[in-house]
């Protein structure tokens, strides 16, 4: 019986040793792993903004200038409708290109 004991200590010590080292990577993989995902959620949120100013800058290009049309755009950007906004603004951008393509 105490020759088993001998034989016990030594493998639990192992064992434990490999656990402590995999729970000690799975906490590194896991923080290695937040961190990417959080620049992707700061990446993704760029792109977003970028394309609300191609959206917006597309609508310029293609509106017939007039005065006070800039400063009227760029509230219109800022504003909180920026759904119905793009919708708009893709309508404005189709109609002008199909004009430019007769």
């Amino acid at each position: 019986m105490s020759s088993i004991i001998w034989v016990l200590i030594p493998l639990v010590a192992i064992i434990g040793a490999y656990i402590i080292d995999y729970q000690k990577n799975k906490l590194k993989w896991q923080a290695k792993s937040s961190e990417k995902e959080q620049e992707l959620n700061d990446v993704r949120a760029d792109v977003d903004k970028l394309k609300k100013r191609i959206e917006n800058l597309e609508a310029i290009a293609t509106d017939v200038p007039l005065s006070g049309m800039r400063s009227s755009y760029h509230n219109e950007f800022n504003d909180e409708n920026s759904d119905s906004i793009r919708k708009e603004n893709e309508q404005r951008v189709a109609d002008k290109a199909k004009l430019k393509n007769r």
